[in-house]
């Protein structure tokens, strides 16, 4: 009958439609319609169109007899302003369409019919590249698949109401909310209702619950004392947390409802039928609020549980809460009774981030269950550490001796309540505040206790060790340290002026090692032009005194010019590298460079270099110095050896030499010059050539390499240095002692057993 439907009271649009978009579509409407709209006033800036759409129903009848018609009646909601940005809303106009009954309906709002949810997700999304022919083919769907019982996807699971028209949101663990409703970690104060804690931030525009903790038989006292004690503080004090109680109410075990119960109540006396539609006992939570209620403020949250016939779509539980937030004065209240007719509002509630579904999320694979130790939580240590815990992986020790400090948070991952904090321990307390209802493994401090560092049961319990320090020192020391022999390690740092980017990741069992990734890196200068201008770059910037970030150095100093998208730009490429290498490590040592270029455009590049194992072997008269030779170097000089046949030979070292950890790096070797004289059992190296090679490769490296030492053959033996050799040695050490810095005579003897390294 005509009085059936919601569009007769409806006022006729008598303005003009201005939106050429809109005139477009309705004139589609109406040629497949087949006659003229009729165009009523919806109010706040929409029309509806009141429609008759063709279903296609089940030829045996429908499912369950619902009450879906050959013809139905729907309206069409346009925005005349933001159409077609907005999607066409969708309502019955059947004012006794079967809306109990079915699930994908909005919850009714401002008296209004209910509303189809006609696509999963956002209908804006859907409709940007559909027709208005699309969407009336897409109810047509809906409705028939309501006749055939195939709205909900999934017959093992319960579909959930659709709720809009939120004014605040609720964060609680559904889990936690069912537990309570069981009775697994909450005291009863009802048969059917319970109380938790809840907070809402000063902050916030809109109203927001954060879930705190359930009042418990054991708590219950401590807690009123605690929320009393806030209350006692200045409303301006920054310190003062707005505590609110929030009410849980359900209805009995053996009461199960699979209606659907689409007039959402926004008052008292709606909320009322609401609980008798589901048979919940509301008595109960109003003589609570009326007589027992501990709030200060005047809204509060409640949390209505209803049990359904299955499992909740997406949750493991068969119980639906509905969250409302009440708002109750004392003139509201009397004997026992809500005597006005306060106003209810509905709450959106969102799950607290999980471990387990930040990292689905993130689309991270990391086993959560490793443990990292993280040195130096500054501006790049910062930002990965968080890209990190984002991604799930919060098994995490933070060490760093620094404070965060204003001029830090220019390109730090901390906030400005953090000044004066340890940044290791300010970090942490951040990361735990994102998964406030998880136990976390996060452990933070200034250091290890003296000592912890070098033993090998420290890191036992570590799969991987990062350094973001960009300390000289600590890198030597991690780079010798055999208290990490058998852990995954990693150093990144950040140079030229913030644009390079380097990550070293040591290969299996710690060869090689980010020392011998640093000195590799370098010795691609040779051939390398993007290497070499960074090394002269740099060399020219510490010559210059120039206050930048160097090789190695920081950029902690309050003078350092630095930006926070270069350091972000960096710490998101390290990241991705560092999960994916936490995921599958690669057996070789790892060079993963990150470069912006600040030409015309701005650019960002990567690149990934792979190293092979180094050559280790220890000085001959002295162990404690040790010399690491580049892939490839010793395999040279055994060429050298074999094509000089019976006659010695020889040539020069280049690499770099430490002498904080007595090592030598061996990049690479030269030839005997063309002045050099042999025989078979002599050797003497001459010079042509030599000073500009080796002059060239100093300049292309920054100064980084040059000549490191010497090496002959013995074809026949010894496999020990001759009484000339050490002739050579002590002149060469007298004069090596005047440079600066001042170099080791290093010499090795090639012999067919072998490279025999003598470091003097």
């Amino acid at each position: 009958m005509e009085m059936d439907r919601f569009s007769i009271s409806l006022p006729v649009f008598s303005d003009d439609i201005e939106n050429p978009a809109l005139r477009d579509s309705l004139k589609s409407l109406e040629l497949v319609y087949g006659h003229k709209l009729q165009i009523l006033d919806w109010g706040n800036g929409r029309i509806a169109v009141p429609y008759e759409i063709s279903v296609d129903l089940p030829s045996l009848g429908n499912f369950e007899d619902i009450d879906i018609r050959e013809k139905e009646h729907i309206i069409l909601v346009f925005d005349l302003i933001n159409y077609p940005l907005s999607a066409p809303k969708v309502f019955t106009d059947r004012l006794d369409f079967p809306k109990s009954n079915l699930a994908h309906l909005y919850i009714a709002v401002n008296n209004r019919p209910s509303g189809f949810c006609y696509v999963r997700g956002n209908a804006d999304e859907w409709y940007a590249n559909k027709r208005i022919e699309d969407l009336i083919i897409r109810i047509s769907n809906w409705l028939r698949d309501a006749a055939t019982g195939e709205l909900t996807e999934n017959g093992e699971q319960f579909e959930p109401l659709r709720l809009e028209g939120y004014t605040g949101t609720i964060i609680y663990d559904y889990n936690t909310l069912t537990g309570i409703v069981n009775g697994d970690n909450a005291f009863h104060f009802k048969e059917q209702l319970a109380v938790a804690l809840f907070e809402r931030p000063k902050q916030a525009e809109r109203y927001t619950y954060k879930f705190i903790k359930p009042l418990t038989a054991g708590n219950v006292l401590t807690t009123i004392k605690e929320v009393d004690e806030e209350r006692k503080k200045d409303k301006e004090d920054v310190t003062r947390k707005n505590y609110h109680y929030a009410y849980v109410l359900w209805n009995e075990e053996d009461t199960v409802n699979k209606g659907y119960y689409v007039n959402l109540p926004r008052n008292w006396k709606e909320f009322k039928s609401f609980c008798d539609f589901y048979s919940l006992n509301y008595s109960q939570l109003e003589e609570f609020i009326a007589t027992s209620d501990g709030n200060s403020f005047v809204h509060f949250p409640v949390i209505v549980g209803i049990r359904r016939p299955k499992p909740l779509i997406g949750y493991p539980s068969n119980i639906e809460f509905i969250n409302l937030r009440f708002r109750v004065d004392v003139d509201d209240v009397k004997d026992g009774k809500i005597v006005n007719n306060i106003p209810i509002d509905l709450l959106s509630h969102n799950q607290p981030l999980t471990i387990q579904q930040a990292g689905h999320i993130s689309g991270c694979k990391i086993d959560v269950n490793s443990r990292i130790a993280v040195f130096g939580c500054g501006a790049l240590g910062s930002k990965v550490v968080m890209h990190l815990a984002r991604s799930g992986q919060t098994n995490l020790t933070l060490i760093d001796p620094d404070q965060i400090s204003p001029h830090n948070l220019v390109r730090h991952a901390l906030f400005g309540e953090d000044e004066g904090e340890n940044k290791a321990t300010a970090l942490a307390e951040r990361i735990k505040k994102i998964y406030p209802y998880e136990t976390l493994k996060i452990y933070s401090g200034p250091s290890f206790k003296d000592g912890l560092i070098d033993k090998k049961e420290t890191f036992d319990k570590y799969n991987w060790v990062l350094d973001f320090t960009a300390s000289d020192a600590f890198f030597n020391k991690l780079a010798i340290v055999k208290s990490m022999d058998e852990r995954n390690i990693g150093s990144a740092s950040i140079s030229d002026f913030g644009n390079l980017g380097v990550l070293y990741k040591e290969g299996e069992n710690r060869n090689p090692r980010i020392d011998d990734l640093q000195v590799y890196l370098y010795s691609l200068s040779a051939h390398d032009k993007k290497v070499s201008d960074w090394l002269q770059r740099e060399q020219l910037a510490i010559n210059g005194n120039n206050i930048t970030v160097r090789v190695g150095v920081g950029c902690n100093l309050e003078t350092t010019v630095l930006s926070d998208d270069k350091i972000s730009s960096h710490a998101s490429y390290f990241s991705g590298v560092l999960k994916r290498e936490m995921m599958a490590s690669s057996k070789d040592g790892k060079i993963y460079l990150s470069r912006i270029v600040e030409a015309q455009d701005y650019t960002i590049e990567t690149q990934v270099i792979s190293v092979k194992t180094f050559r280790v072997l220890s000085a001959l008269n002295d162990p404690n110095w040790t010399v690491r030779f580049k892939d490839g170097i010793v395999e040279q000089i055994d060429q050298v050896c074999s094509k000089a046949g019976r006659n010695e030979t020889g040539g020069v070292f280049i690499g770099i030499c430490n002498y904080k950890t007595k090592t030598i790096y061996v990049t690479g070797c030269i030839s005997a010059p063309i002045d050099s004289k042999a025989d078979a059992t002599h050797f003497i190296r001459g010079h042509e050539g030599l000073p500009d090679e080796i002059g060239e490769i100093k300049n292309n490296s920054g100064g980084q390499i040059g000549y490191i030492g010497e090496w002959h053959s013995h074809p026949e033996g010894p496999n020990m240095l001759s009484q000339q050799d050490m002739i050579s040695v002590y002149q060469h050490k007298a004069e090596f002692e005047q440079l600066n810095p001042p170099l080791p005579v290093f010499l090795s003897i090639i012999t067919p057993d072998g490279l025999h390294p003598y470091i003097f």
